[in-house]
């Protein structure tokens, strides 16, 4: 990928910011409170789906979980559906 296309991309979304100095690209992400660092060779070698994906640092993940028979994402929840499954006990057989 080209420098040009990773800062047009980070420019148009609104949750990016960016600063480039000598080495790379400093790549802070407001939503998930994320500060990244890429060098110019990393930016060059990887694609811009890579690159997103190491600046999130694992914290855009959307968990899945069974209830009743079928699986559901949590992300779509309402709050009252979210605080059951954190009252929910783990039993070990």
């Amino acid at each position: 990928m080209k420098l040009e296309e990773l800062t047009s991309w980070l420019d148009a979304n609104e949750d990016w910011d960016y600063q480039t100095d000598e080495k790379g690209v400093l790549i802070k992400n407001d939503r998930l409170q994320t500060l990244t660092h890429c060098t110019f060779g990393a930016i060059e070698k990887e694609s811009l789906e890579a690159i997103a994906a190491a600046c999130s640092q694992g914290k855009d993940v959307d968990h899945i979980t069974r209830v009743t028979g079928y699986f559901s994402r949590t992300s779509g929840w309402n709050k009252g559906k979210t605080g059951e499954l954190k009252d929910r006990h783990r039993v070990k057989v």
